[in-house]
């Protein structure tokens, strides 16, 4: 019982934190600027690191910008469609960074579908627009 409580604990603050972090990059903010990565020393980052929480700061931007539409078929569509963006290049850059073959398989799977998924929603936005 007591894991449970911590698990939904834990849980909870994640998604507060997710909450207050999307809140603060509609309103100028990035995901590198926010409070609790600004004690991150970023140059101890690796390659992967960086060029993974680069590729959410510029998805989260583009599906908080792909919800702005009023119709609300095509913001959740917009939305997605910088999901799955967005999981391609964190792909990529386990695909450039990673070692273990396993690791390397699983990135060019998450890599292949996506685009799948992406070129599939990009289709339909074109045709509801």
């Amino acid at each position: 019982m007591n894991i449970i409580k911590a698990t939904l604990v834990v849980t909870v603050a994640m998604a507060l934190g997710t909450t207050a972090s999307i809140a603060q990059q509609g309103q100028g903010g990035s995901m590198l600027d926010m409070k609790g990565m600004s004690s991150m020393d970023m140059k101890s980052m690796g390659p992967l690191q960086k060029s993974s929480m680069e590729a959410m700061d510029r998805m989260n931007k583009a599906m908080m910008q792909g919800l702005m539409d009023q119709d609300p078929d095509l913001a959740w569509m917009k939305s997605m469609a910088a999901h799955h963006q967005g999981a391609i290049d964190m792909a990529e850059a386990a695909i450039k960074n990673a070692k273990d073959e396993d690791v390397l398989k699983e990135a060019r799977k998450t890599k292949e579908e996506n685009e799948k998924s992406l070129k599939q929603l990009q289709a339909k936005i074109k045709k509801e627009k």
